[in-house]
């Protein structure tokens, strides 16, 4: 199988248990969502490849900084939705995890992340804020602006509840400079909520 794997902490456990299995003889390929999950993957000795050789994933998990009962989804909270929506978008099956918390009602009380290009980034803002939405350019914990993997900026923005999403979506794709939004709609087929009681599965 050809087994996408997502970023931040939640992906991290996946990929260092994904490891364990293939150490034991699991037989798969990983597709990574980031450079830093790339690197995690490829320490645990689990074949790394790429689009020119499959352009079909059977599986991904990742994570989620929120999620609705609808499986609506805001990411990007670590900064590699781009990628993550290409890996999402070329899986069969998307699979999210989450703990207890990342359950709402109504999408947005996570900040949804927006990748833009560096020169349009003030251009974009000024857009974003004629749609409600009030951006900062994402900082890095070592001083200056958060650069992705592919070299842009993230606009963190303050929406409030977004009544809805796929209307909100279509504003920002429209919005030139915009390369990527956090909002994640019609993609995961199901949702694993980890909670003090148990596992919780949310499916379409």
């Amino acid at each position: 199988m050809v087994v996408g794997m997502g970023s931040g902490t939640t992906a991290t456990h996946f990929i260092k248990l994904l490891g364990a299995r293939v150490k034991q003889g699991l037989k798969v390929r990983g597709i990574a969502s980031s450079i830093a999950s790339e690197e995690l993957a490829a320490s645990l000795t689990i074949p790394i490849i790429d689009f020119h050789v499959s352009a079909e994933i059977d599986v991904a998990i990742d994570g989620a900084d929120e999620v609705t009962h609808q499986l609506e989804l805001i990411k990007g909270g670590g900064g590699a939705l781009l990628r993550e929506k290409i890996v999402a978008s070329a899986s069969k099956r998307f699979i999210i995890v989450v703990d207890s918390s990342k359950l709402v009602n109504k999408l947005g009380k996570f900040p949804l992340p927006v990748e833009v290009i560096p020169m349009a980034s003030p251009l974009v803002a000024r857009k974003l804020e004629k749609l409600g939405l009030s951006s900062t350019v994402r900082q890095s914990h070592t001083g200056g602006d958060y650069i992705t993997d592919e070299g842009n900026l993230i606009l963190d923005c303050k929406c409030g509840e977004i009544e809805d999403p796929a209307k909100l979506a279509a504003s920002i794709r429209q919005i030139v400079g915009v390369v990527e939004h956090g909002l994640f709609l019609n993609m995961a087929e199901r949702v694993l909520i980890a909670s003090d009681s148990g596992i919780t599965e949310l499916t379409k």
